[in-house]
């Protein structure tokens, strides 16, 4: 899991005039919360966008008044109009507690499936998992190259050591389907065979 770090400012004024003269000022209201604490503050606009806008999740370690939390990101809210950030909610990570958070899926190989003309399928990019802070990888991996035409990988299937994975188990997280035009392996070496035979016979 990597992990970035930023600085945020205590909030003094918590009402909504507050909040809004802070977006003016292109700081983002958040509140971080755990361990039967919880803290107001805002960070910079930019440092926000750092840990918004990308696939990763991070191990957002947060200064506020001269304290460090290790932290991650639970919720943003967004304006419905421009899109930018209005609040974020952090949840403080305490040392030998399970962290929840959700995993871009990283594919690895190349299907053997789709070599053979068929279609690749991503249903979850995106897996909700829970595990020690110390078990979380960046990404969840997954080897595809024996994946072939009508077969599919599902979360109940998938075993990473330290992670528990929350989705159903009947979710499809990659898979390949049929397309015009494609042969599965098997009836490729079956048509090749019978032209073998043919030719033999000949």
């Amino acid at each position: 899991m990597k992990t970035i770090s930023i600085t945020g400012a205590l909030r003094a004024d918590l009402g909504k005039t507050g909040a809004k003269e802070a977006r003016k000022n292109e700081l983002v209201p958040c509140v971080m919360y755990g361990g039967g604490k919880s803290v107001n503050f805002t960070i910079d606009r930019k440092s926000f966008d750092k840990i918004i806008y990308t696939e990763h999740v991070y191990n957002v370690l947060i200064t506020v008044d001269g304290t460090e939390y290790s932290t991650t990101l639970k919720e943003a809210q967004f304006h419905p109009v421009t899109d930018a950030p209005v609040h974020a909610d952090f949840i403080i990570l305490e040392e030998g507690k399970e962290v929840f958070v959700s995993l871009p899926v990283a594919l690895t190989g190349a299907s053997i499936g789709v070599k053979n003309g068929g279609k690749l399928r991503t249903p979850l990019r995106k897996l909700k998992v829970s595990g020690l802070l110390q078990n979380i990888p960046e990404t969840v991996e997954i080897e595809i190259s024996k994946l072939r035409i009508g077969q599919s990988i599902k979360v109940g299937t998938m075993e990473v050591e330290g992670l528990n994975f929350l989705d159903p188990a009947s979710n499809v997280i990659v898979a390949v389907k049929r397309a015009r035009g494609s042969v599965d392996e098997a009836e490729e070496e079956e048509g090749e065979a019978a032209a073998e035979e043919a030719t033999a016979e000949a």
